[in-house]
């Protein structure tokens, strides 16, 4: 995103509470719905053929209901990845508010890292593995533990300024494109290493999805973008309304010139649906460019809705204010539904988007329960974590 002029590291003026911070949970509450609805993708339908990685043309699902189902959803990744850098930055400031020192605050962001990788393997890989019936799930790394290790890299990074960040941000996302653009597009003898860091692909029975490098790109990205939110929240609103427009003009330009830098792989085909599939693993600079601006607009909208947050928008709210606990809840919540009532479904508008309803339905009170136990435990304690 595209930020706006800062004199220094550290922000003089402190955000008012409010509706601008509220639209931070409102943004993290859209982006569990559409990931959730990608999911209900995985637990209630048929496969679709779909490839996304970087070592093969990205095709598509040519109904566009299935299509727009999926596409949304893109929204979810560096969504979660960049408000948590923001959220990383908020947290900082407001335990040393409470007179925290350096140490203890990143001690508890390690510790919340940590929580995030062990909640990869022992919940979240579990209810895939349930799922599909495939052991290797239990081997594979996914959001959370990227997540957790970007998380536990960052902590260490918050003490140098939104400068370094933005400066560090750019400079991880540029490398990983030129280590992906280095493989020729060949995944042939790649090690663990590789892959963990730059990559996607399998190696034995781990796979990887999501490679640390980008995404720590993208976490700090947020972390530079929550300095200027802390100095003056309005204008770095409006910035997000102008840098996210920006930001979905440069994926059409990008799309538009496919050989270059930008794009891991050229459109498939001549259709509009072919021109919109970039690739997502690992994010290519088109389709962060497209994704990024999207939640840059949405930040913007939801900072002018007011009204909206405080009647209808409160389930959003709600979602937003627990999203660990979404995250780990929604894939058991789905796959133990789809034990019970799974059929193939070939399309998002059968009984598939039904179940998406139902599971957020049953979600929702659930996570308004937690949000306000957790409100009510102690700053250190580990619900805080979720």
């Amino acid at each position: 995103m595209t930020m706006p002029p800062m004199a220094g590291a550290a922000p003089q003026v402190e955000a008012k509470p409010g509706a601008r911070a509220a639209s931070i949970d409102a943004l993290k509450g859209v982006i569990m719905i559409v990931m959730a609805l990608d999911h209900v993708r995985s637990f209630f339908m048929t496969w679709d053929g779909v490839k996304e990685a970087w070592y093969q043309p990205a095709t598509y699902n040519p109904h566009v209901w299935d299509f727009m189902a999926r596409y949304v959803s893109h929204l979810a990744a560096p969504g979660f990845f960049f408000l948590m850098g923001m959220g990383m930055v908020l947290f900082a400031a407001s335990r040393r508010k409470a007179g925290w020192d350096e140490g203890r605050i990143v001690k508890n962001l390690v510790i919340r890292g940590l929580i995030l990788v062990a909640c990869q393997i022992l919940l979240e890989n579990s209810a895939w593995a349930l799922r599909s019936e495939n052991p290797m799930r239990f081997f594979s790394t996914g959001v959370l533990s990227t997540l957790g290790l970007s998380m536990i890299c960052t902590a260490f990074f918050l003490r140098f300024g939104w400068k370094a960040a933005l400066g560090t941000g750019f400079a991880l996302l540029l490398a990983n494109a030129a280590v992906i653009h280095a493989y020729d597009m060949n995944r042939e003898g790649l090690s663990l290493a590789e892959y963990l860091l730059f990559a996607v692909g399998n190696w034995g029975p781990v796979r990887v999805n999501y490679p640390l490098v980008p995404w720590l790109g993208v976490t700090l990205l947020g972390v530079a973008y929550a300095y200027a939110w802390r100095a003056d929240a309005e204008k770095t609103y409006q910035w997000s309304l102008y840098g996210g427009l920006m930001l979905i003009a440069a994926f059409i330009v990008m799309r538009l010139a496919p050989e270059f830098y930008w794009n891991f792989r050229a459109p498939v085909d001549g259709t509009a649906l072919g021109f919109m599939q970039a690739t997502k693993y690992p994010p290519s600079f088109s389709w962060l460019a497209l994704t990024l601006g999207i939640n840059g607009v949405l930040l913007w909208v939801f900072s002018k809705s007011d009204a909206f947050l405080n009647t209808w928008g409160q389930v959003l709210l709600d979602y937003g204010r627990s999203p660990l606990f979404f995250y780990v809840a929604h894939l058991h919540i789905y796959q133990a539904m789809s034990q019970l009532v799974f059929s193939r479904h070939e399309h998002i508008t059968s009984m598939a988007g039904v179940w998406w309803i139902v599971g957020l339905l049953i979600l929702w009170p659930m996570c308004r329960a937690y949000g306000r136990f957790k409100q009510s435990t102690p700053k250190e304690s580990v619900w805080r974590f979720f």
